[in-house]
């Protein structure tokens, strides 16, 4: 990647933090939009709310878009986005929990954060999402970015 793609990186991991402070506020104490209004779609035990359908498969997708519109398309610049959309959207959940006034972050755990499905590694647990995140950015980058 060229210093140039690590700005863009840096740009939507900063979006994407910002994105976790004021989700942290408009959820406060019950994650996972658990009162929102809209539609929720049980699949399995895992539920996604209308609220993240919008967020994560509307509207960020649709502002990281906009670089095309302006200068066309460039391939290059579509792995850089979804590299760094990837490991953002895991940054942007671990944040909720780091910046959250009203939920610490000690119930980052099976226990206290039961809306995430979870994979135990040794004493440490992690949400199965990030690894999934993680090792589909990874597959990215070493792909289409080295």
């Amino acid at each position: 990647m060229t210093p140039s793609d690590w700005i863009v990186f840096g740009l939507v991991q900063g979006a994407m933090v910002a994105t976790a402070f004021w989700e942290a506020y408009i959820e406060g104490p019950e994650g996972w939009a658990k009162n929102q209004v809209g539609w929720k779609i049980k699949m399995g035990s895992f539920t996604y709310t209308a609220y993240h359908f919008w967020l994560y498969w509307v509207m960020i997708p649709l502002l990281l878009a906009i670089p095309f519109a302006l200068i066309g398309w460039d391939t290059h610049l579509f792995w850089v986005l979804v590299f760094a959309y990837l490991l953002g959207t895991t940054v942007e959940d671990f944040m909720w929990f780091v910046v959250n006034p009203v939920y610490p972050f000690s119930k980052f755990n099976a226990q206290g954060t039961p809306w995430h499905q979870w994979v135990s590694v040794g004493k440490l647990q992690i949400p199965v999402f990030y690894i999934v995140r993680i090792i589909g950015a990874l597959i990215v980058y070493s792909m289409f970015l080295i």
